[in-house]
């Protein structure tokens, strides 16, 4: 993931998506939308009522301060924030709502992981016969949310319920329920790449001080291999994952990356725009399917954020204007 999504800890606690989005994002907490004080009329006239006629000024000053501070505004503003957030979620929960069902239902997205499984599995096997690399032990770094492990379940749910927006509380509560399932194929490719001899690192922008626990007993109870300390490395200080990486590097032959997020690779696209995200994958065009293999993921990830600047901050109108901007491109 993306993936990881996640970070995130966004989108990560996204992680851990990231997302966050994705509304992986990979985002710390969901958006306070700003909202103007409503001034009841009755407290301001019974404030310019105390006054003298020839301190209007003073007037406006303390009627304005008695305002804003009430309980009514105070309230007034908070159900603004409330109903601005909640179209914000409900509008981002129908853009992903045919994202999601795809991955949800579709018999595509069974065989785009089979697929995946398949050309890693191929390359794992090539590289345990291959005498050039038995210079250092062999490894596959991998991703984990949408890539060994499958959260569409809870993110529907999500959805259904008008929410789509999944900030790093929300991947946190789903983190801790313990219901990741397994991605098609996920268990038996993995058991045989650990049959092989082969190191399985899953490299995941979860946050690690709050979902370590609960992830290490949703992996193990899933039914895969090397799931402890060594190899399950969460997201602690930096959700850039390419420290990882450089650390699992020096002491492994990496055979292949695997995940559903650009940054699940070595190839430096974290906190890159679109069109530089795109061109970094057209430099590298040669490595998928050989070092790389890619999962889908049209519900989260930093494409998300890559759209524009602040993106997941932006009002839904904002939003639609963007999207807008590149279907007509």
């Amino acid at each position: 993931m993306k993936r990881s999504s996640l970070a995130w800890y966004v989108a990560v606690a996204c992680l851990g998506g990231s997302l966050c989005v994705g509304s992986v994002v990979q985002a710390d907490s969901p958006t306070t939308v700003k909202a103007n004080p409503v001034v009841p009329t009755a407290m301001v006239a019974q404030v310019q009522s105390t006054q003298p006629t020839n301190s209007i000024a003073a007037t406006n000053t303390v009627a304005n301060t008695v305002a804003a501070n009430s309980e009514p505004a105070k309230a007034a503003v908070v159900l603004d924030e409330q109903a601005a957030l909640k179209q914000k979620q409900q509008y981002q929960a129908d853009t992903e709502t045919m994202g999601l069902l795809w991955m949800r239902t579709s018999a595509e997205y069974r065989a785009l992981a089979y697929q995946g499984y398949n050309v890693a599995m191929n390359l794992v096997k090539m590289a345990v016969a291959d005498p050039s690399h038995q210079r250092k032990p062999l490894a596959i770094v991998l991703d984990a949310d949408e890539t060994v492990v499958d959260n569409t379940k809870l993110m529907g749910e999500s959805i259904a319920n008008g929410n789509g927006r999944f900030d790093a509380p929300w991947w946190r509560q789903a983190v801790h329920q313990g219901k990741s399932q397994a991605m098609p194929g996920a268990v038996e490719f993995l058991n045989e790449v650990h049959k092989q001899g082969v190191e399985i690192f899953y490299v995941s922008n979860r946050y690690a001080p709050v979902n370590y626990d609960a992830t290490v007993q949703n992996f193990k109870e899933l039914g895969f291999p090397s799931v402890d300390k060594d190899h399950v490395l969460l997201f602690e200080k930096d959700s850039d994952k390419q420290p990882r990486f450089d650390a699992i590097a020096k002491k492994y032959y990496v055979v292949l990356y695997m995940g559903d997020n650009a940054g699940d690779f070595p190839i430096g696209t974290k906190g890159k725009t679109l069109a530089e995200r795109n061109g970094i994958i057209d430099a590298h065009k040669e490595d998928f399917g050989t070092t790389f293999v890619v999962f889908p993921n049209p519900a989260y990830g930093s494409w998300v954020s890559a759209l524009a600047n602040g993106y997941q901050n932006l009002s839904p109108e904002e939003q639609k204007q963007v999207n807008n901007q590149y279907l007509q491109q």
